[in-house]
Order: structure tokens, then C-alpha cells, then sequence
């Protein structure tokens, strides 16, 4: 069943991936959008992928935090399944990285699967967290378009309401108490899916004090500080000259847009989020398209291609993670 669904989710990505090119391209000049890729200054570029690459020390950080409760891991591991996970999402469809990550933490590290994939969501919430705020902040600095505050709503309805949940699993046990007692009403072949809510609100525990807390939301506002700072590199590298709104509103919706189904990587879904950013700050389609394609190729190819290589030399091959994922064993334990 799980492989039916996914094959469906990956024709979905599949055709809203066609479909939002199919806008883009309709507009653009190819011949001034070559030109465009051929005169970008590919210095900026190669910087802006190493300030890429170091995001995910800091990404490695955070989560070893939110993991301190399960196990203290070092921080060369949690960046090396990090930097794992984001390579098998940006090559496999339905967002496989994540269970990926939960998968080798349990299987290297001796911790429980689904608590590892708990902290993943909850690392999740964090960083829509913290867009939500940059988008909020955004409303107050420029008069933007009717979509933009509709998207700040959906953005504060979603992130607030699971940054809540987080708080209170966190600081009570009550949901876990819950839970347990309703699981031992049932009878014992139904039990499982109670024992695997109760291991996943284990892991959604991940913030058990207020300094704790302020650590992993100052590690979550360095992380996104330093992809805008990558969004100005690139932008620099075609001599785009746009003011700071426009890098902050192309993050919110580029990570907003990837709650949408798409292909691995987010191919089309990134294109047309900067592209329509840019266009607000009247940023032709066709320079938006070059700024847009040359960003993302930043941000997916050198961390695919490392990511691969660790797993290749781990022997862990794509094939198998698939499957796992596909029979649900990767969340078990």
C-alpha cells in the first residue's frame, strides 16, 4: 500500500513540476536566458556553496540538541546523516531523506527509529518557525500582494499550532500518559500503533528546558542567516540589485513552496517561487529564471554528490533505503 502511495505522490510531484516549467518558460527569452547564465560571475557562485555546505555544521548542531535526550551523539555524525538525508531527498521522491536519517541514526547510533524521525519533525517545526517569523516581519517593511499575507496566515496556523504541540509534549507527559493508557485497553494485536505514537511523542520531547530551547531557535535563525546569505551571492554573481525584502521574501516562499509536491529536489516548485518573488521587485522572468535555476543547482548538486559518496563508502545503497521506506521498517524500533 505504502508503495502504491508513493509511486501516486511521485506522479503527482511529477506533473505540478511540468506544469509550473510550462509557466516559466512560456515567458522567458531563451537566447538572453543563456546569455544571462553566461555572464554570471561564477566566483560568487562557488562561494555561495561553501556558505552553503557550512550550514550543515550548524544543522548538525541543532540536531544533535534535539537528539540529547535520546543520546549524545558527536556532531561529524549527526552532519554526516544530515548531509545523507538531504542527498537521498534531492534524488529519491516523497521526502525518502528524512526516513533515511531516522533509519541510519537508529541503525548506527542504538537509538529508537521513530523517536530519531520525532526529532527530524520537530527540527521541521523549527525551521517553519522561523520563516513564519521572517515572513511575518516581512508584512511589516513592504506593501506586498494579497498571496503573500494569505501565505503569512497558512504559514502561522501551521508552524504555530505544532510549535505549541512541541511545547507541551515537551513539558508535560501527559499526551504519552494518554496514549500508554489507551494502548493497554486494547488488545495486544492492536498495540503496535499505540507503542509507536508513544516512541514518536518520546522523540517530539527533544526541548526539556527554556535554555534549551533558546539554543535550538538562535542555531535555527544561523541556519536560515546563512542561506539568505547564499541568495545574495548568487543574486551578486548575475549584478542583481534588489533590496533585503526581496532575498528574505524568496526564502519564506521557496521553503513554503516546498510543502507542494513536486519531483526530488523541489525542481520547479524553487524555479517558480524565486522567479514570482523577483517579479514583485520587477526582476524580469527571464533573469529571474537564470538567478533562480543557478541557486538551486547551488544548493543540490555538491551536497547530492557528497552525500552519495558517504553512502557509497558506507555501502548503503539508494535501492535499499527506498525499500525500507516503502515497508515502513525504517520507523519500527
Amino acid at each position: 500500500m505504502n508503495g502504491v502511495s508513493n509511486h501516486i505522490k511521485a506522479l503527482l510531484g511529477f506533473c505540478v513540476t511540468i506544469f509550473l516549467f510550462w509557466l516559466l518558460f512560456r515567458k522567458i527569452d531563451m537566447m538572453l536566458f543563456f546569455d544571462y547564465l553566461a555572464e554570471s560571475r561564477l566566483s560568487y557562485v562557488a562561494v555561495g556553496v561553501l556558505l552553503y555546505l557550512s550550514s550543515f555544521i550548524v544543522r548538525g548542531m541543532r540536531w544533535r540538541v534535539l537528539l540529547l535526550h535520546l543520546k549524545k551523539m558527536p556532531l561529524s555524525e549527526t552532519t554526516r546523516l544530515l548531509v545523507a538525508g538531504y542527498a537521498v531527498n534531492n534524488v529519491l521522491p516523497s521526502r525518502i531523506g528524512e526516513f533515511t536519517r531516522a533509519y541510519l541514526a537508529g541503525m548506527r547510533n542504538g537509538i529508537s527509529r521513530t523517536a530519531a524521525l520525532a526529532s527530524i519533525f520537530v527540527e521541521r517545526v523549527f525551521d517553519g518557525l522561523t520563516v513564519f517569523l521572517i515572513l511575518a516581519m516581512l508584512l511589516f517593511t513592504y506593501p506586498f500582494p494579497g498571496w503573500v499575507r494569505n501565505l503569512a496566515e497558512l504559514a502561522g496556523l501551521i508552524f504555530v499550532s505544532l510549535f505549541l504541540f512541541i511545547l507541551f509534549s515537551s513539558f508535560s507527559d501527559l499526551p504519552i500518559r494518554m496514549v500508554r493508557a489507551l494502548g493497554t485497553k486494547m488488545p495486544r494485536r492492536f498495540g503496535f500503533p499505540f507503542e509507536l505514537a508513544e516512541k514518536f511523542l518520546s522523540g517530539t520531547r527533544a526541548v526539556e528546558s527554556l535554555p534549551q530551547l533558546g539554543v535550538v531557535l538562535l542555531l535555527s535563525f544561523v541556519v536560515w542567516a546563512i542561506e539568505i546569505g547564499v541568495y545574495v551571492l548568487v543574486a551578486k554573481a548575475f549584478g542583481l540589485v534588489i533590496p533585503w525584502t526581496a532575498y528574505l521574501l524568496m526564502l519564506v516562499t521557496v521553503n513554503m513552496g516546498m510543502l507542494i509536491p513536486s519531483t526530488p529536489g523541489g525542481l520547479g516548485v524553487f524555479q517558480f517561487a524565486v522567479v514570482k518573488s523577483l517579479e514583485i521587485f520587477s526582476v524580469i522572468t527571464t533573469l529571474g529564471m537564470a538567478v533562480s535555476l543557478v541557486l538551486h543547482m547551488a544548493q543540490i548538486v555538491p551536497v547530492t554528490i557528497i552525500g552519495l559518496f558517504w553512502l557509497w563508502r558506507n555501502h548503503i545503497s539508494l535501492a535499499a533505503l527506498d525499500a525500507q521506506q516503502g515497508s515502513g521498517e525504517d520507523v519500527k524500533g
